[in-house]
């Protein structure tokens, strides 16, 4: 495609090399772009194509390996290839390591201090006492506080729309303000009645028109783990406090809801408006339903504790032998279709799923002294084949 491009800049067929190797983009579409402005001099163009050859030391190499190949077999020539090795530089990623710790730090110290002042609830009840605020002011007053949030997050985010991480910090804000305008809007109407189902979900609907607003992903993984809380509480409200719901318990029925927000993930690639939070639903369903699927296979269907601990551990052994199956087929199959992240999770809770079924069959049969120490040989094997085989995709790369 390059050759055929004819491009007549190296910043830009480097560029869009890059795009090429790593699949992020409509290659076609940038170079309808390309073709329709390039004779208009679009400075803001060229601009945006040469800031953004700033690449890390991972992407730096496939794209250099890249152009390499197309040396070797004629594609480019030499001194093409060459402007197109210096027409992109070396990320500084000690600076970006920097930077992430101190917005970690940020970010962590501001949910200390919120939490100490909000979350308490003691200075907010004190102002109350003090000024007669009844809980719909207070409600309204954070409302406020998070509309407020959300305008000036699309304005950063527009003024700024590569400082990612910092942008996110205004995300944060308005998660907690909308959580504790809910939680004092359904206690002012009374709506709450011991029914932690009802904000949960206002909270996600909030969360939902927030995070489509905004594209945020955090916003939108808050949505989602709303939606979990509230599916939890509200089968348990509707049983009237039983641990049983449609015949399942709380395990498998977990399960049956992380298969379905896995499944939308699918819904949500179709939709535009939404189409950049799939990876992010595909992430947290895929999750959501292996760990409530690994503690189905610990627990099977029982919702009572003491009948559980009453049984063997054995008996239970088609729950466990199902859960592994399921992991071995879905990670062939990501093998298979080179899916990194159904790879990668299957890969980790292959190996939970392994020191579970250890520790449950071996761990009142075996010497505490052997257990531990094979536990140990276990846990080193997997770091050094966990090792050779980034090795190896790095010389892949």
């Amino acid at each position: 495609m390059i050759k055929e491009a004819n491009l007549d800049t190296p910043e830009l067929a480097s560029f869009i090399s890059y795009l090429i190797i790593t699949n992020r983009h409509d290659i076609d579409g940038i170079l309808n772009k390309v073709y329709l402005e390039k004779d208009s001099h679009d400075t803001p163009l060229r601009k945006r194509i040469i800031n953004a050859m700033e690449l890390d030391k991972k992407d730096a190499a496939v794209l250099n390996n890249a152009i390499q190949n197309w040396q070797e077999s004629g594609k480019v020539t030499p001194e093409l290839a060459d402007e197109l090795r210096n027409s992109y530089q070396l990320r500084n990623s000690n600076v970006d390591t920097i930077t992430w710790y101190a917005f970690i730090s940020a970010v962590s110290c501001g949910l200390l201090a919120f939490g100490a002042l909000v979350i308490d609830e003691k200075w907010i009840e004190l102002l109350r006492n003090k000024w007669g605020f009844s809980e719909t002011v207070v409600g309204i007053g954070f409302s406020l506080v998070a509309v407020l949030f959300v305008i000036l997050a699309k304005r950063r985010k527009l003024k700024y729309p590569t400082a990612k991480a910092s942008n996110e910090t205004y995300t944060i804000t308005i998660i907690l303000s909308v959580a504790i305008a809910i939680a004092y809007w359904t206690r002012s109407f009374a709506y709450f009645e011991g029914n932690y189902a009802r904000p949960l979900l206002i909270a996600a609907v909030v969360y939902f028109a927030t995070a489509a607003y905004l594209n945020s992903q955090l916003l939108w993984t808050v949505m989602l783990l709303s939606i979990a809380g509230w599916w939890g509480a509200q089968t348990y409200f509707w049983t009237g406090g039983s641990y049983r719901f449609a015949g399942m318990n709380y395990p498998l029925n977990m399960t049956v809801f992380g298969l379905i927000i896995w499944s939308l993930s699918w819904v949500v690639d179709k939709i535009n408006l939404l189409k950049s939070f799939t990876p992010v639903t595909y992430s947290i369903g895929l999750f959501l339903f292996l760990l409530a699927a690994w503690t189905l296979s610990i627990f099977g269907n029982y919702d009572d504790l003491d009948r559980w601990t009453a049984i063997r551990q054995g008996t239970l052994w088609y729950w466990a032998v199902g859960y592994t199956i399921v992991l071995g087929a879905l990670t062939a199959y990501a093998f298979q279709t080179k899916n990194d992240v159904l790879r990668d999770m299957c890969l980790v809770f292959f190996l939970l799923n392994i020191y579970t079924r250890y520790f449950e069959y071996f761990w009142d049969r075996t010497n505490k002294g052997i257990f531990f120490a094979i536990l140990a040989v276990s846990f080193w094997f997997v770091g050094k084949k966990a090792e050779q085989w980034r090795n190896r995709e790095k010389k892949l790369a």
